[in-house]
């Protein structure tokens, strides 16, 4: 059994606050390092589940931001990360296609506009509106595609209620109870890994039984948000209508200023970027 692991960090237990990388100050810096250490501990929590529920293959996507959050020599040995500079592979999700078994999503956040969330961002408009969904449901259909179930989510409650609605039987972790979008009632971390590696090992289990999540094709496909993620948004990529939802997601994506897709060499990149 194959296992893909799609990360974010805005999801996790104890995060409440967008990360600010244009601050220098000692206080921010610990703050970041901290929010990695419990996005770690997460991800390997699931990571080892997953193996416990006899995987062969773990695959994590070190998926937020600047690609390069989890400490990825604290995690099972028997994992691979993929990591560093978002956006310059040949995909958002790197090495997902049919042959994973399940796709599992942790510290996962809401869609933009989801009142009261933490740190909600990313709106993605299908069909005109007749789907709206976050990065986390926009991940399953991307798997989906590949008939990939996605088996599980970890995140704040309403993230976990959106994707859990789209997917019937899936597996949640709520790991926060969002109270607006900088202040949470946040289980402490070593119970939130708790419920993550007990909500994979039951989705896993189950995977047989939990559809891929399918957006039936032509798809007509947007992403509303802001700089600052704040209202009002407005289209962030022109309106294109493919076959398929990859189609479209690609389509939108390379068409983003930080999209550097398919880099095959230097090009003057220098980590961190501000």
């Amino acid at each position: 059994m194959r296992v893909y692991v799609q990360t974010d960090i805005e999801g996790i237990a104890g995060f409440c606050f967008f990360e600010n990388r244009r601050n220098p100050s000692a206080e921010n810096w610990s703050h970041r390092q901290r929010m990695y250490r419990l996005l770690t501990a997460e991800v390997n929590a699931a990571v080892k589940a997953a193996f416990d529920s006899g995987a062969d293959e773990v695959i994590v996507n070190d998926n937020h931001g600047s690609g390069y959050n989890i400490i990825f020599e604290e995690l099972d040995p028997r994992c691979r990360i993929i990591h560093g500079r978002n956006f310059s592979g040949p995909e958002w999700l790197n090495l997902l296609d049919a042959s994973i078994d399940a796709m599992v999503l942790v510290g996962m956040h809401a869609m933009g506009g989801t009142p009261c969330a933490i740190t909600p961002h990313s709106l993605w408009k299908v069909n005109d509106g007749a789907i709206y969904m976050s990065e986390a449901s926009m991940a399953a259909a991307l798997a989906g595609d590949y008939g990939v179930p996605t088996v599980f989510i970890s995140g704040d409650d309403k993230v976990t209620a959106e994707v859990a609605e789209k997917i019937p039987g899936i597996e949640v972790a709520v790991v926060k109870q969002a109270l607006s979008p900088y202040m949470a009632c946040s289980l402490i971390p070593s119970r939130a890994c708790e419920l993550i590696a007990e909500g994979v090992r039951r989705g896993l289990a189950n995977r047989a039984n939990i559809a891929p999540y399918r957006i039936t094709g032509p798809v007509t496909l947007t992403l509303l948000d802001s700089a600052d993620h704040c209202e009002p948004f407005t289209e962030q990529c022109e309106k294109v209508t493919c076959d398929t939802i990859t189609d479209a997601f690609n389509t939108c994506e390379e068409s983003m200023a930080w999209c550097s897709r398919n880099t095959k060499l230097p090009d003057g990149f220098v980590f961190p970027k501000f």
